[in-house]
This record gives structure tokens, C-alpha cells and sequence, in this order.
């Protein structure tokens, strides 16, 4: 793929990619890592279906719904596209259990995912169209959140990157499935640019997790309107008062297009073992590995002390959360809750667990060290207990990193404990097999039956 000099045409480069990219293209080990990421991000929409922000928001929205063309994952109702579009992609990230692109923190799988859906009960989507469709949707939203983000670029943490490149992503998505051409996909790149936005403000609330349905939804429409004729700036990535220029204190343009069309970014994916945010998981490891071998002989804990990467403490340090939106994101309720139970699942951040007087106790004591030394993936824990010596639990590589990946079994059995919130057993059992052969499929519109409830 050409690259332009100085990364001016960024834009337009990347929308021929968009475009001219091939099945026949994608290595295995491409089209093997969106398989992944397609039962990942499907068992999240199944799990989250039911979820109290999903409800609340299909309550809002539905009465204002337009033609009911577009199925709702895990649920009965039946919407419009967009609409549809923003409440899948709120149901697959409502636990975050989704996926996260290593080197950004971007969680791009269920907006892209989101909007292919919709449109695939507009209009035939063939399993190798949808495969592309996705791939290309990851790798843009990837490539601009590595651009202002990952070194040499730096960016505020308060944006959150998946409400600022994920509907981006969507929207490239969109224009190969709906086969815009290269300059209708560059206005649909620019309208959904336009509408970028995510502030970390609201980590820990609802609000956040809408930032996801929003940028599914933007992607869509914004492919929308570029197809019937909505133009938009010829740069909106890498122009003057574009993209980059304003999410990143320092971009670094050449992420956008190097090895554009041979390195795929969905390769680069991790999947949640645990249902938080990713920074939080290497503590998680070690309180678990710290119950596995210690927990025949604890007595009382005294103290706790946990050495994390800066990100960690940065975006997991809210110590006592008044609920589960808050739990899922709070560093200590994970600590203590796996150090007491020997578990990290849904179950850890329900309302008992948080009001439990141990876990609160244990909260309470922990201490969180900024250590630069340590990575995003690892963690060093040490819990003190009465009469016996302090005991240090390293984590190199937590489980669901590129170095420790969750297995294809890890996936399934992830995908199985999260359908069966929505599905029988047998439903589950099929959808889970056409999802591991989604580039088999003649017409990608036969996986949305098999996601309702029986």
C-alpha cells in the first residue's frame, strides 16, 4: 500500500485501503484473530443484553424508534439501524468484558461490530465481506488511536480513546460493507470525525458506557450520509484543526498508514478474562495467585501493599465504589474481593460483595504504589497477614495480554458463562459455531436469529 510523504493524505490513502483491501488478502493469522474477536464481542452483547443501562436506554429510545428493521442482541425488541447500532454496542461493553487493543487501551470491537450487524439486515453481507468490513474497521480505529496516543504521540488521558477513534472506525466499517467508493469514504470518515468525543469524567458511570453506543451509532450514520451525498473536509485525520491535531498534545502521523494493508491491528486485540478495565487485570492475577497458594494457611490479612503501572492507579483508584458501574473500575474492590472469595467474575461486583464488611475492610488497607517499573501488564503484590511472614506475588504478563493471550478454549468457555444469561444451551452451541466460521457464512443476517432468546 502507498504511503504519502509527510502523511498528507492520509485520509485519502486510507480510504482506498478501506475500499481496495481483499478477502484473499488477509493472512490466517488475520482472518483467525477476527474469529476471536467476533465470539468475544457477541457472548458481550449476549451477557449485556439485560443490563440495567441497556434497559433504560431501550426504554428512552425505543418509543422514538424508527422502522423496525434491525434486531436487538440478546433481547425481542426490533428497531431502526442506528438505533439498533447504539444499544448492541451498549450491551457489548455494559460489563466491560470486551475486547482492548493493547498499546492504545481502545476497545474497538463492538462499535465496528455493531454497525456491520445493523447493516446486515439491510442488505446481503456475505461471511468474507463482513470479515473485511470488520478488519478494516479495527485497523483504523486502531491506527488513530495509536497516532495520538502511543509513543512518540502523547495524549490527555481524559479522552477516552474509544469514544474518539471507535466511531471512526465504524464508519470505514460501514463504507466497505455499503461499498462507498474512496471519496464518499472520505467524507464518511470526516462526518464521523466530526463527531468524536469522550471524556474520562465519566468512568465509572453509565455515561461512560454510552460513549460506546454513540460512537457505533456515528459510524453508521455518518456512512449514511456520505452515501447519499453529505461531503465533509478532504483531511479531517490529518489536516490543520483535524483529528490529530486536536486529540493528540504530540501526534505521530506515520502510525496511520505504516504498514498499511501487511500488519493488521486486529491482531494486536486482547480479551478480558475478568469483567473490568484492562489496567486493573495484573492485580487481579496476583490476588488470585496469592488465594491459590496461601489461602489454606491465611489468618487475618493486615496489610496489603500493590506496586502497578501508573495507568493503573490513574484510571482504577477510586477506592470504596458506591456500586457496580464504580466496582468494575475500582483497582482495591478487585483486590479485596479475589482476595477474600478466590474469584473474579460478575458475581465480585455485585452490590453484596461491595457491601461486604471484609471486602470493605480489605479495601480499606490496601496500598497502591505508582511504579514506573512496572508495565501494563504486570504487577507486584504483597499481603502481610498476622504471624506470618509477608508474602510477594509477581505478575510478569496477567492473563488475556499478548504475551499470556486467552486461548481459543478460554474464548469459548468466556462465550458459553456469558450466553447463558440470554440463551439455551443449544442456541448457544450453534451461534458459538456459525460465530467461529463467520468467513463460511453466505449471509452474516443468519447469525442475528440465533442471538434472541428462545
Amino acid at each position: 500500500m502507498a504511503e504519502p510523504s509527510n502523511a498528507q493524505g492520509a485520509t485519502e490513502v486510507l480510504a482506498h485501503f478501506i475500499q481496495e483491501l481483499h478477502f484473499a488478502a488477509l493472512p490466517e493469522s488475520t482472518r483467525h484473530a477476527a474469529r476471536r474477536a467476533l465470539v468475544n464481542i457477541i457472548g458481550c452483547c449476549l451477557s449485556g443484553a439485560r443490563h440495567e443501562i441497556v434497559d433504560i436506554t431501550a426504554r428512552s429510545l425505543l418509543p422514538f424508534g424508527g422502522k423496525e428493521t434491525s434486531s436487538l442482541v440478546g433481547r425481542g425488541e426490533r428497531t431502526d439501524a442506528l438505533t439498533a447500532a447504539l444499544l448492541n454496542c451498549l450491551s457489548s461493553a455494559a460489563y466491560s468484558f470486551d475486547d482492548t487493543h493493547a498499546e492504545t487501551i481502545l476497545h474497538p470491537s463492538g462499535a465496528v461490530t455493531a454497525a456491520l450487524l445493523s447493516l446486515a439486515e439491510q442488505q446481503p453481507m456475505s461471511g468474507p465481506e463482513f470479515m473485511v468490513s470488520f478488519v478494516v474497521g479495527v485497523d483504523i480505529a486502531s491506527r488513530l488511536s495509536k497516532a495520538v496516543s502511543t509513543p512518540p504521540a502523547t495524549a490527555d488521558i481524559g479522552w477516552s480513546q474509544t469514544g474518539i477513534a471507535a466511531g471512526i472506525g465504524a464508519a470505514a466499517a460501514a463504507s466497505r460493507a455499503l461499498r462507498l467508493g474512496p471519496e464518499a469514504t472520505v467524507a464518511a470518515l470526516g462526518i464521523a470525525a466530526l463527531q468524536a468525543s469522550g471524556l474520562r469524567v465519566a468512568h465509572g458511570t453509565m455515561a461512560a458506557t454510552l460513549i460506546f453506543g454513540h460512537a457505533a451509532q456515528c459510524g453508521l450514520r455518518a456512512a449514511l450520509l456520505a452515501r447519499d451525498g453529505i461531503t465533509a473536509p478532504s483531511s479531517p485525520l490529518e489536516g490543520k484543526h483535524g483529528f490529530a491535531s486536536l486529540f493528540a498534545n504530540r501526534a505521530h502521523l506515520p502510525y496511520l498508514t505504516d504498514s498499511l494493508g501487511e500488519q493488521f491491528e486486529v491482531e494486536a486485540l486482547t480479551f478480558k478474562p475478568y469483567p473490568s478495565g484492562i489496567v486493573i487485570h495484573p492485580a487481579v492475577d496476583a490476588a488470585l495467585e496469592w488465594y491459590r497458594t496461601a489461602r489454606e494457611e491465611s489468618t487475618a490479612i493486615d496489610e496489603i501493599r500493590l506496586h502497578a503501572h501508573p495507568s493503573a492507579l490513574a484510571l482504577g483508584s477510586r477506592r470504596h465504589p458506591a456500586n457496580p458501574l464504580e466496582a468494575k473500575v475500582s483497582l482495591c474492590h478487585w483486590i479485596a474481593a479475589a482476595l477474600r472469595y478466590g474469584r473474579a467474575s460478575l458475581a465480585e461486583v455485585g452490590e453484596s460483595v461491595i457491601a461486604e464488611p471484609e471486602v470493605g475492610r480489605l479495601r480499606d488497607i490496601i496500598e497502591l504504589v505508582d511504579d514506573p517499573t512496572q508495565t501494563a501488564e504486570s504487577a507486584l503484590l504483597t499481603v502481610t497477614e498476622r504471624d506470618v511472614p509477608p508474602r510477594t506475588i509477581s505478575i510478569e504478563h496477567c492473563k488475556g495480554s499478548i504475551a499470556n493471550p486467552m486461548t481459543d478454549e478460554d474464548l469459548t468457555e468466556k462465550f458459553r458463562g456469558q450466553a447463558h444469561l440470554s440463551l439455551s444451551a443449544q442456541r448457544t452451541a450453534e451461534l458459538l459455531e456459525n460465530c467461529w466460521r463467520v468467513d463460511q457464512l453466505a449471509d452474516v443476517a443468519s447469525l442475528l436469529p440465533l442471538t434472541l432468546p428462545a
